[in-house]
């Protein structure tokens, strides 16, 4: 008899360190995974003035699954000005008379707890129809060098009436910065010093390119 209790005993302990063991194992089974990383999307985003987009938070947990936590999230615009958020996710871009530029350019974040996501840069810009550019008011200009070279870009927008004066925002595409070296935001082109010769200009604005102008430099 006095044989058989310490094999209990024993049994008894084996058994006791069992549920220990089981219980923590359980309790590491249950653990509920925590957000790694926080992706958002869609990049390269661009809007047309006064519309809408619902933009997606897709979260990676640290066992590796992912889920959708839009709606969940916290989200930003660097400048509400040119597009901010009416709720989760959903981005509202500016009409175009409250943009200051074209195109308007915000970045914007969410965030899901400590987890924040990188920032992604959205841009705000008509749909341009077509761009007019002149040069000193035509199509071409032939002078010597130092004399004044001027231009102006006209654009017509989808749904809006009338031209819009767009110097100040188009991209410059000079054909040889050996003779015009630059314009800047008011139109007005440099000649590059002893850089006579023939180059064409073309300004591009919201992925819409005018057609070219035709310079001509002589010393």
């Amino acid at each position: 008899m006095s044989s058989i209790k310490p094999r209990i005993r024993i049994a008894c302990a084996i058994a006791a360190l069992g549920t220990v063991a089981l219980l923590a194992s359980c309790r590491g089974f249950f653990v509920k995974p925590t957000v790694t990383s926080l992706a958002i999307g869609p990049a390269n985003l661009t809007l047309a003035p006064g519309t809408s987009y619902q933009m997606v938070a897709t979260a990676t947990y640290s066992d590796g699954s992912t889920n959708s936590v839009t709606g969940q999230s916290v989200w930003t615009s660097s400048d509400p000005s040119v597009a901010n958020f009416t709720s989760a996710g959903m981005l509202m871009a500016a009409s175009l008379q409250n943009l200051t530029t074209l195109p308007g350019t915000t970045s914007v974040t969410a965030s899901d707890g400590t987890v924040s996501s990188s920032s992604q840069t959205v841009n705000v810009c008509p749909v341009v129809q077509t761009i007019t550019l002149t040069v000193n008011k035509g199509s071409s200009a032939s002078i010597t060098a130092g004399q004044p070279l001027t231009f102006v870009a006209v654009a017509t927008f989808n749904g809006v009436t009338g031209n819009n004066d767009v110097t100040a925002n188009v991209t410059w595409n000079i054909g040889s910065t050996t003779i015009v070296s630059s314009i800047d935001s008011t139109g007005n082109g440099t000649t590059t010093p002893g850089g006579d010769g023939t180059t064409t200009v073309s300004a591009s604005l919201c992925g819409a390119t005018s057609k070219t102008v035709s310079v001509t430099v002589s010393g």
